[in-house]
């Protein structure tokens, strides 16, 4: 049996200021998207990507701009010293808002509702070996387009901020559009390296405005245990194929391809390699249909494991 760990993860909390991050571009003329719809609780964050200083105010008898009663008006210039800015959205209405460094002035809106565009009630993240799964629920979907599934590897966490930018795009799951009914979501996350990842979900609706969900969880893929190879796929193949095999620790790596009288066709590997899950690629576009054997050989301290296994290749 492989060992499973199941982390139960609560992703940000709808209650909090945290509930979601939705970012918004700063262009030389525009705001991207220029039309924002939030929750009260989320965090609003405008991000430069322009060649110039902007200037973005709202409410406080700014021209061109309006705030609900209640709300804290904001002005803050954008530059390539200060090249973010973020206002917690605490009151519900709609808010217009300008750049005041433009003219013609660009101009934005955002509109905070109390209810979530998705009521997600379940995040959870399940590793076995080096795959992780993700499973959500929503209790309830509003004009929802997709998720988009996002992963970012982690070194030290201490110095890792979850409002970080450089998370990418592994996987999108259609939404449910406009739905009362509970949804369950799943994706699988494979072949990854040994290593420390954070995920969170992206979802968009169909005016493409998008809010974050994340799992505030680490999710630890481990080491290999021991030296094992498994079987290539596709298994028969036409063709390319694929090798995994995992090594408990660092050291040197062989995999030689043989057709099946035991002439040496392919050498895949020849070097050290790092312990943790590892594949090769194997094409046999130059050779004839038939049966094949790979040979991994797995080298430390004197000692060497080795396994072969046999793959068909068909024409």
């Amino acid at each position: 049996m492989f060992p499973i760990i199941v982390i139960v993860c609560l992703f940000y909390s709808i209650t909090s200021s945290n509930a979601a991050i939705v970012n918004i571009t700063v262009n030389d003329f525009s705001f991207s998207p220029s039309v924002t719809s939030v929750i009260t609780g989320d965090t609003v964050r405008w991000t430069l990507e322009s060649s110039f200083p902007h200037a973005i105010a709202c409410g406080g008898n700014v021209y061109g701009t309006s705030i609900p009663n209640g709300a804290i008006p904001w002005n803050f210039v954008l530059n390539q010293g200060n090249p973010f800015f973020e206002y917690i959205v605490t009151v519900q209405g709609e808010y217009k808002y300008v750049d005041e460094y433009n003219s013609p002035l660009m101009s934005g809106t955002i509109h905070a509702g109390n209810t979530l565009p998705v009521e997600l009630t379940e995040f959870v993240a399940t590793t076995i070996k080096n795959e992780v799964i993700l499973d959500w629920s929503t209790g309830g979907e509003f004009n929802n387009d997709k998720f988009e599934i996002q992963r970012i590897s982690i070194g030290n966490s201490n110095d890792f901020s979850k409002n970080d930018q450089n998370f990418t795009t592994i996987g999108t799951l259609k939404g449910k559009g406009t739905s009362s009914e509970v949804h369950n979501y799943r994706y699988h996350d494979r072949n990854l390296n040994s290593g420390t990842y954070l995920y969170r979900l992206k979802q968009v609706d169909y005016n493409s405005n998008y809010v974050y969900f994340m799992l505030n969880a680490e999710v630890n893929v481990g080491i290999p245990s021991r030296f094992y190879v498994g079987q290539n796929y596709p298994n028969p193949f036409n063709p390319e194929t694929k090798i995994n095999f995992e090594i408990p620790e660092d050291g040197f790596v062989s995999v030689v391809v043989y057709d099946y009288s035991g002439r040496e066709v392919s050498e895949l590997v020849q070097g050290n390699m790092k312990a943790g899950y590892q594949s090769v690629d194997f094409n046999g576009m130059s050779l004839p249909s038939g049966a094949y054997i790979y040979r991994i050989n797995f080298q430390k301290d004197g000692k060497m494991l080795s396994s072969t296994k046999m793959m068909m290749l068909i024409k």
